[in-house]
């Protein structure tokens, strides 16, 4: 009895297993095995992934920070400059969802599945994998109308549910009278579906019918009945078809999310259930799952709109609206992904009314408050300051975080003197009050930069200016701040033509600004614009001192020598005391000291820290002078019971301390031209930083004016000079473009007079000396042209008899001689075979930098797989190396310590744990290994990348994280992408030797 009893236990044990095989189909599986997969691909797989991707936004949100100078990100999670910090978490979110697909693929969890991994990819930024996966996802999990028997054996309306291909696709018993049959129901069913909402719709217009002849009853008598119309059904015509809106709860029981984000996940609870689907029944998603089709659509255009198609993006967005059965919260995200479109394509009017509608949607404070201060944001680059006032209060009415509603506050105060119903001098004063807050006091350089902009707005540039600066003299002075003040200081300094002073303002811009950020690019262009022009202004000051310093007596430049190493002494006394934090708003040269410093965590280098210490500092003890025992109670020195006037009374008999050497009087003045012929060198120079400046003004920045003046300056400070004709030939040219016909005149007849042999006497004078130089050069081009056409005809000795005869006349600096040698080279191939061809690539590679001729050159030599070029000076094994070029090949990634006695087994462990951060889809592996002759030099080997560009994004984002990358370990060491057969040559040789450099010039 036993044994039976046993038996048949394992029998309903096997028969239970059996029944939730994941390999039988849909309709195979009873409910006992559709409940096991539905629950362990929810709560295993499922939802283990979801708490990783919440996980994750946090990180994002943590990494992003909003700059209320600028316009606000509508949804900053895609916005974030480094995806490659969360990717390894990213990852691992998709292998959960991967495993719930493998192991329960027709349970009601799977397209949600699939919806999380396109989430993945697109917060990871790899907009393509994304697109392909949600693609997928649409048309794999569409939906399909399905019919319900009610309770009294009425149809109800249909739900949607949700068919795979793949079932219909795999099923291998389904006969074709079978797929027809349910292709005339899914007909039928549409038929039915289409009939009964125009039933529905005829409900209603009789319902509207009987409302307005009640109306109509009601007004004869007198009486006046509520309107019906809700907030939703006044919005714009392109949002006539939202639903309507529902009541908002009280603020106090609002949610409150993060501050930088928005929320990317729909809400499914239980009240979302019993009313999110427009036009299905209610509560019909209460105790069952929900579809994600219409979210995978909504992810779906997100990405399309990263992937720049717009028109298939709005064509999902249009349907998600107005279909009346999209539910609720995915409805809400719509109408936001709808005002990100347009905001994409920079249609900012069409923007502002879906920003609108989608914070009076909202359900978060935070996100509420986020769309109305962007919307404000719109009106003020609109210039509407009244409508950006009211999108403002709408931020502050929806009590989000202090953040946004003191940007909004700030913004208000800002358009309010802008829409007439202020003044600057009010909008300022009531932002110093908010600045002398308590509250404030970790926002006073944001205020200090709003109180810049309305002053600057107001025409006052002296108060702009001295607003900006104490913004970046303040404590709370952040980097959206410093950027902003920094570039504004920039430009200002630009528009009065101190050029100086701009480049060094946006030298600090770039130093604090992200290389992300849309500006960048101009920033830096400028930057380089004022380069020459910098330059040659140091020079020049610095060469007039020092001439000037030279024609002084010996005693007065001995004096002048010891007030240096006074100042030298001060200065370096308060350097070492001196942290970035106490530059200030003090433009720096120094790029690269200022951004090592910035990357520590030592607190001496935390800019708020050393300022409000300093403030609390001195509103407790005063403005007191840096000395030991500042504290009175523990001073014993002398000075506290001495008058200030007895300190400066001297004993009799003693002698003042010198302090400074004849040897490093000696060392400052050693530049300092005492001689003539160090004072004729240097006035060599600084005639030539006047003709170079010239030149900057004119062709860099063209500023005619300033352009006249350094040549000119020129012309009476250093007569005679090498620079003369040319200067003068300027000057003719300048003045002809400032419209001075008489002194453009005057500067010919000069140069006819003195410098008549040269071409700049002709070009001045000889109106034909132009087209005559023009018809020289167009015979040069149609000599290359024949030279060009004989080698293409296969007439190579023709062909280099046409290039040696031109080369012959052609200057040296022409820019047909690039054409000419690559020509040469790619005939010497034809001709003497492939070493000839090598030897010519490389010398045009060497001798042409950043031309047409030299990338052609490269590539070339790439696919030749020969090194690109050989650099002087190399030792004959490298520049003979075996080393191929072959990007197409599997590659290896070869990390090479410097310390002989590195422990590769704990960097392993630290290299591991770097490639399940940032690279954990890949799976690499690494393996330790030691080569040269003596197995001297410790390396770690990782494998494998499918190609040359795989390592070479591999190489950069070590670089890119460096600060995770190996960090701890204190080695020193170089990354080295290697292809597979250029990997077994350094194994033959034992020797990594000459790689290094090989891998900069083919690679780099």
């Amino acid at each position: 009895m036993r044994l039976t009893r046993l038996f048949l236990i394992l029998l309903a044990f096997q028969l239970l297993i059996a029944a939730c095989s994941p390999t039988k189909r849909r309709e195979d599986q009873g409910i006992v095995a559709k409940a096991w997969h539905n629950t362990n691909a929810h709560y295993n797989g499922y939802f283990n992934a979801r708490e990783i991707m919440d996980e994750t936004l946090l990180s994002l949100s943590e990494q992003h920070e909003d700059n209320y100078n600028q316009r606000l990100d509508l949804f900053p999670f895609l916005a974030v400059d480094n995806p490659a910090s969360v990717a390894g978490e990213l990852d691992r979110a998709i292998e959960k969802v991967a495993i719930v697909v493998k192991k329960h693929p027709f349970s009601n969890w799977t397209d949600d599945s699939y919806l999380l991994v396109g989430q993945a990819q697109l917060l990871k930024q790899d907009y393509e994998s994304a697109e392909r996966t949600l693609d997928f996802a649409v048309t794999e999990f569409r939906p399909r109308p399905k019919r319900g028997k009610g309770k009294s054996g009425s149809e109800e309306s249909a739900e949607e549910e949700f068919e795979s291909r793949r079932e219909i696709a795999t099923n291998e018993t389904q006969s074709r009278r079978d797929r027809l049959k349910a292709r005339r129901d899914a007909q039928r069913e549409r038929e039915r579906t289409i009939k009964q909402r125009k039933k529905e719709q005829k409900a209603a217009q009789k319902e509207r019918e009987r409302e307005r002849k009640a109306r109509i009853r009601a007004r004869k008598k007198g009486i006046r009945l509520p309107s019906t119309n809700t907030p939703a059904a006044q919005d714009t015509t392109a949002l006539e078809n939202e639903p309507e809106t529902v009541a908002l709860e009280e603020e106090a029981e609002l949610e409150e999310g993060p501050i930088g984000m928005i929320s990317i996940f729909s809400n499914r609870g239980a009240d979302e259930a019993g009313s999110g689907a427009y036009g299905s029944n209610p509560g019909s998603y209460l105790l069952k799952h929900r579809p994600a089709h219409q979210e995978i659509r909504l992810w779906l255009a997100w990405t399309l709109i990263k992937r720049d198609n717009f028109d298939r993006a709005q064509i999902i967005l249009e349907d998600l609206r107005n279909d009346r059965g999209t539910f609720a919260d995915v409805r809400r995200k719509a109408i936001a992904v709808q005002a990100y479109l347009y905001l994409e394509q920079d249609r900012l009017e069409e923007a502002i009314p879906y920003l609108e509608a989608a914070a009076e949607v909202a359900e978060e404070r935070n996100e509420r408050a986020r769309y109305a201060y962007i919307a404000g944001q719109l009106y003020q680059e609109l210039n509407q300051p009244g409508s950006a006032i009211d999108a403002f209060r709408a931020v502050i009415a929806a009590k989000p975080a202090y953040e946004l509603e003191l940007g909004a506050r700030i913004n208000m105060a800002q358009n309010a003197y802008l829409s007439g119903s202020g003044s600057p001098s009010e909008a300022i004063r009531d932002l110093e009050r908010m600045a002398g807050e308590e509250k404030n006091r970790d926002y006073e350089s944001q205020l200090l930069y709003a109180m810049a902009g309305i002053a600057l707005n107001s025409g006052d540039e002296t108060a702009g200016a001295e607003y900006l600066r104490r913004a970046l003299n303040s404590p709370s002075g952040g980097p959206n701040t410093r950027v902003e003040a920094y570039q504004l200081l920039g430009d200002m300094a630009y528009t009065q033509e101190d050029f100086l002073t701009a480049k060094l303002y946006y030298d600090s811009t770039l130093q604090v600004m992200a290389q992300t950020d849309v500006r960048y690019p101009e920033t830096s262009g400028r930057r380089d614009q004022l380069t020459g022009v910098s330059t040659n202004l140091e020079t020049i000051a610095l060469q007039d001192s020092l001439l000037r310093i030279g024609t002084l007596p010996d005693a007065e430049r001995r004096s002048w020598a010891e007030e240096v190493f006074e100042l030298r002494r001060a200065t370096s006394s308060a350097t070492n005391f001196s942290t970035p934090a106490t530059r200030g708003s003090l433009p720096v040269a120094n790029a690269s000291a200022t951004a090592v410093a910035t990357g520590s965590s030592f607190w001496a280098y935390d800019n708020q820290a050393i300022r409000r210490g300093r403030r609390d500092f001195t509103r407790r003890w005063g403005d007191r002078p840096l000395e030991d025992n500042w504290r009175r109670s523990n001073r014993t020195d002398v000075s506290l019971f001495t008058d200030a006037g007895d300190a400066a009374t001297e004993v009799p008999g003693t002698e003042p301390v010198t302090l400074v050497t004849e040897d490093e009087i000696n060392r400052i003045l050693a530049d300092v031209p005492t001689d003539e012929a160090a004072q004729q060198a240097t006035r060599a120079e600084l005639a030539e930083a006047y003709f170079n400046l010239g030149r900057e003004y004119r062709d860099r920045v063209g500023n005619t004016r300033l352009a006249i003046e350094a040549f000119e300056t020129l012309d009476k400070r250093f007569p005679g000079t090498t620079y003369e004709p040319e200067s003068w030939y300027y000057l003719y040219l300048l003045h002809q473009e400032a419209g001075n016909a008489a002194q453009a005149r005057t500067y010919a007849e000069r140069l006819a007079q003195r410098y008549g042999e040269t071409k700049f006497a002709r070009l001045a004078n000889d109106p034909n000396f132009v087209n005559e130089m023009a018809d020289e050069e167009a015979g040069r081009r149609r000599a290359y042209e024949a030279a060009y056409a004989a080698f293409e005809n296969r007439n190579y000795d023709e062909a280099r008899r046409h290039i040696n005869a031109s080369l012959s006349s052609l200057p040296e600096q022409h820019a047909l001689r690039a054409r000419y040698d690559l020509l040469s080279a790619m005939v010497a191939g034809k001709l003497e075979g492939r070493a000839a061809y090598v030897s010519g690539l490389q010398q045009v590679v060497n001798q042409y930098n950043n031309t047409p001729e030299q990338t052609r050159a490269r590539e070339i030599l790439r696919l030749l797989g020969e090194s690109a070029t050989r650099v002087p000076g190399r030792t004959e094994a490298a520049a003979n190396t075996s080393f191929k070029a072959s990007m197409d090949e599997i590659h290896y990634v070869l990390i090479v310590f410097e310390n002989t006695d590195a422990r590769l087994n704990d960097l392993k462990v630290d290299l591991e744990n770097f490639n399940q951060k940032y690279n954990k889809a890949d799976r690499l592996k690494s393996t330790p290994i030691y080569i040269g002759p003596s197995n001297e030099t410790p390396m770690l080997v990782m494998r494998r990348f499918r190609d040359g560009e795989a390592a070479l994004k591999y190489y950069r984002n070590t670089q890119e994280n460096s600060q995770d990358f190996l960090a701890a370990s204190g080695e020193g060491y170089q990354v080295l992408p290697v292809s597979q057969t250029n990997y077994r040559e350094i194994l033959k040789a034992r020797s990594i030797g000459g790689y290094a450099e090989w891998f900069r010039e083919n690679y780099e």
